[in-house]
Formats: structure tokens, C-alpha cells, sequence
């Protein structure tokens, strides 16, 4: 059995509620934080359902990852994006944050900051921690359902340009922009036991425009679930609510090839050079991001039982 919990407002303060196929039921009690919902098993979260039912259509969907939260990221973890990054052989984990602040909600538009030349998609299947993971865990595919309370929809939307073109290659600043988290529109909250055969079903698509840009399978997945929070756990601390992004399959729009690989290593620390020829070489072969584009997303495990979710998003210039 899995829950879909959604947050949402109908004109007034944010609410918690299942859904129930079109229509949300609001849940009895107070619910402030991811933190506070993901404490509850589902069938708790069903009994505090209260008889009200609102259409979906009546409501505004927010973000079902509140802030503050850490949000930890993992890059280049499918085979096929790792292929067209230049990075065909993994050996390490890459992990990068994002800031809190990024969160939005699954039908928020995306806002291009000023400046911005490169503005990309990357979908993404987010984890959400139930329960704190520290030094002293380690996890197994086993024990996966006891720090896992929900997975989510997620878009690790990123300014190419600020990570690889300013000072010293920030991602954290390029990846951390006010509406650069959408998530959503739902929380699925799984059974401790069904979280790993969950993770092993899950398809994952995105289009821009109507146009099918990515499509994968968590079975693609180069570092599993078990291995990322093992990795993150050796470094850093997380707490319930906290959101780990799985990495973003092929099909983003910037695509390496050896000029951009050559621009990077010979202008590695000459910043304002390095930006100008990124830009230059990655804008002539590719179209990125503008005011007026529509990004959607779906998530569903291959036998359509369990959905995620779609996102749409539109982006606006700043």
C-alpha cells in the first residue's frame, strides 16, 4: 500500500491531504514540516483523513518538501548521461547540494535569472528521510524502508553557465536559484517493506515543449540508493524531511564534446575567458531555456500501479 499526501492551499494557509483520486482530503491534526507527515505510517496518515473532500482542480499545489532542508544531489548517475558528460567510467559517487530556498512548487514557473544564457532541465527522482542518518548507520537494500518515507518528483533545474563558467566552477550557486527545486505535485509514502522493490520499478520522462527529451528506468541508475546515503552518511548528517535527488538521466541540453573539454582544462583559471568561450561553443549547437518554454514531467513504476505524479512548468525571465 502507498499514500499520496499533497500540500496545497485553497486560498488561505497551507494544508496537508491525501489524495483521493481527484479529489484531496485534508488531514486532521497539525502538520507543519515533510518531517512532521513522513513520522506517520501510511495507514495512520489514511485514519487522520477527515470527511471534507476538495476537487484537485479547486486547489493551489505546493511544494510537498518544505523548507529548511538540506537537499544533497547526486550528479551524472545514469549510464547514459554519465556517456554524454564525458564520463563514461564512474568510479566515485558525485554529491553537490542545493539551497532550500531553490524548493518550489510542481506548477510554479521556473524564473531565469538575470543573465542566465544556459538555463537546463534535469528530472529527477528525489528520497526523502523519515528519520535522521549519521555515522554510525549503514544502510542495505533490506533496510531501505527504515530511512525512506516518501519519494517525490523532482526537476534539478541548473544554470549551466554560472557551474562552469564562474570563478573556481560553482554548482552549488548554479543549481541553487530561487524556483530551481520544483517538486511534486505529490509525496508517495510507501510501506518500510516496499521502498527497495519501489526503487527498482520507477520510470521517469521529460518533455520540453512536447518534444520527449529524457526517459529512463531507476534500474539505470549507477550508485543505488543504498550506496548514496552509505556515501552521504560518511560525510554529513542528514535529518527527517532532508531530500536526496538521484541524478538526472541523458537528454539534458548541454552535451560534452572536446571543445567544451578543452575550454575547461585550458582556462581553468582565467574565469571571465572560460564563461565566454562555454557560452559561445555551447549555445551555437543547442537551443537552452527561454521565457515561454513548458517542461513536464512524469514519474509511474513500469506497471502504471503507482503514480507519481506530472509536473508542468513554465519558464519566466526574472
Amino acid at each position: 500500500m502507498v499514500v499520496k499526501v499533497t500540500r496545497f492551499t485553497i486560498g488561505g494557509e497551507p494544508l496537508w491531504g491525501i489524495l483521493d483520486g481527484e479529489e484531496i482530503a485534508p488531514l486532521e491534526g497539525t502538520f507543519v514540516s515533510t518531517a512532521d507527515i513522513l513520522r506517520l505510517p501510511p495507514a495512520e496518515l489514511k485514519t487522520r483523513a477527515g470527511a471534507e473532500r476538495f476537487p484537485i482542480s479547486s486547489a493551489t499545489i505546493l511544494s510537498p518538501v518544505t523548507a529548511p532542508a538540506q537537499i544533497v544531489c547526486q550528479g551524472l548517475n545514469y549510464t547514459d548521461h554519465a556517456d554524454q558528460s564525458g564520463h563514461a567510467s564512474r568510479q566515485k559517487n558525485l554529491l553537490f547540494m542545493k539551497a532550500a530556498s531553490s524548493l518550489s512548487g510542481a506548477f510554479d514557473p521556473v524564473i531565469r535569472p538575470p543573465g542566465c544564457q544556459m538555463l537546463d532541465y534535469e528530472v529527477e527522482l528525489g528520497l526523502l528521510l523519515k528519520r535522521p542518518l549519521s555515522a554510525g548507520d549503514h544502510v542495505t537494500r533490506e533496510t531501505l524502508g527504515d530511512f525512506i518515507g516518501g519519494l517525490v518528483l523532482c526537476n534539478d533545474v541548473s544554470a549551466r553557465d554560472v557551474m562552469f563558467g564562474e570563478a573556481y566552477l560553482q554548482w552549488f550557486r548554479g543549481k541553487s536559484a530561487r524556483t530551481f527545486c520544483p517538486c511534486g505535485p505529490w509525496l508517495v509514502i510507501p510501506e518500510p517493506d516496499d521502498v527497495a522493490d519501489l526503487l527498482d520499478r520507477i520510470e521517469i520522462q521529460l518533455w520540453l515543449n512536447d518534444e520527449l527529451r529524457q526517459s529512463a528506468h531507476s534500474r539505470d541508475l549507477i550508485f543505488r540508493p543504498e550506496t548514496c546515503l552509505n556515501d552521504i552518511s560518511s560525510l554529513m548528517d542528514l535529518s527527517a524531511g532532508d531530500l536526496v535527488l538521484t541524478g538526472t538521466p541523458g537528454g539534458v541540453i548541454l552535451q560534452a564534446n572536446a571543445a567544451l573539454a578543452q575550454i575547461v582544462t585550458t582556462k581553468l583559471f582565467k574565469d571571465s575567458e572560460r564563461k565566454e568561450a562555454i557560452v559561445q561553443e555551447a549555445t551555437a549547437y543547442a537551443r537552452y531555456l527561454a521565457p515561454g518554454d513548458i517542461i513536464r514531467a512524469e514519474m509511474r513504476t513500469d506497471d502504471r500501479a503507482v503514480d507519481f505524479g506530472r509536473q508542468l512548468l513554465e519558464i519566466v525571465d526574472a
